[in-house]
């Protein structure tokens, strides 16, 4: 005698899971089908212009590598993160700022030019805390807008340690020697940025001994400028015939894809306990078996009459289940 496909138990269980609602058989909305719908080819997608997609991912990749250097720097835990990207004029840079920042600049032969490092005069103050060995509580009471030499060399170690989580995220870019320069003051006149010249402000916050403050990185256009095209999104303008043909070639090689096929013959209904009794071998009577559905990846596409063509087993074609789907297209 073959053994049944359910034990005893697990008949049992399976019965008394539906009777007490813990194995549902269905959601409370009824069964949901899989069905044919209208798929509509969609235009090209468009990136917009001037996102910089790609230098908001190594600003992202970078406050990860800056962290671990960091924390080294001032023996701390800490966390960096990219708070975003702002194209302005170089004159709003800092504007609302009620202290001055410290500010480096640094250049990155080959690019023309040089870029900016802003610290914010709480964070010049924390990180020099922390250097020394400080808890950083008395740091943020006393902020001025005197930068001590002290001060200024802790936080030239900061944007070097920067500068150096930055060289090899830009390699792929460009092969650049990044070197500290001058340092200045928000509130100076700083040679060679014009109040009118567009640039790039990459903003962070830096979080550590329960504080948290920003610094950013401002890039001059006319120093990216020949690496625009990589950091920003071009925007793509497609028309109206470009996108047609598009549909029109995709529609093309959709019809060429090989699917599986299957078919279901007649339908039966038995109680869940009959189910539950079945073992190997048990025969089941199915309704009508001259009728069958044809599933094209499990989907529901046509009804017809199953029978025998032509000495092989074959479905007739009789009606397509989706009245809203056109065919012959």
């Amino acid at each position: 005698m073959t053994d049944p496909v359910l034990t005893d138990d697990e008949k049992d269980a399976l019965l008394d899971g539906v009777a007490n609602g813990e194995v549902e058989v269905q959601t409370g909305r009824g069964p949901q089908y899989a069905s044919v719908k209208p798929f509509q080819i969609a235009a090209r997608c468009r990136i917009v212009s001037n996102s910089f997609p790609r230098l908001q991912s190594l600003n992202t990749r970078l406050a990860g590598q800056f962290s671990k250097r960091f924390e080294q720097l001032v023996s701390a835990e800490a966390s960096i993160r990219s708070v975003g990207i702002e194209t302005c004029p170089f004159g709003q840079i800092g504007e609302g700022d009620t202290q001055a920042s410290l500010v480096f600049d640094f250049s990155a032969q080959p690019l023309p030019g040089a870029a900016l490092i802003y610290l914010d005069a709480g964070l010049v103050k924390q990180v020099v805390e922390s250097f020394y060995g400080g808890s950083g509580n008395d740091a943020a009471e006393n902020i001025d807008d005197v930068f001590t030499r002290g001060e200024i060399s802790v936080a030239g170690l900061f944007c070097s340690e920067l500068l150096q989580a930055i060289e090899p995220l830009w390699q792929p870019l460009v092969n650049a020697e990044y070197e500290l320069g001058r340092t200045h003051r928000s509130t100076d006149v700083i040679d060679g940025f014009d109040p009118g010249e567009n640039v790039i402000a990459a903003r962070f916050d830096i979080e550590f001994l329960e504080r948290s403050m920003p610094f950013q990185i401002v890039w001059p256009q006319s120093m990216l400028t020949s690496l625009l095209p990589v950091l920003e999104g071009q925007k793509r303008e497609r028309d109206a015939a470009e996108d047609a043909r598009w549909a029109q070639a995709l529609k093309s090689r959709v019809k060429d894809l090989v699917v599986g096929i299957s078919s279901r013959v007649g339908d039966a209904r038995l109680t869940l306990g009959a189910v539950a009794e079945w073992v190997p071998g048990d025969i089941i009577n199915i309704d009508d078996p001259g009728n069958s559905t044809v599933f094209v990846r499990d989907v529901a596409i046509l009804e017809g009459r199953f029978g025998v063509h032509a000495g092989r087993y074959a479905v007739e074609a009789g009606n397509w289940l989706g009245s809203d789907i056109e065919h012959g297209v």
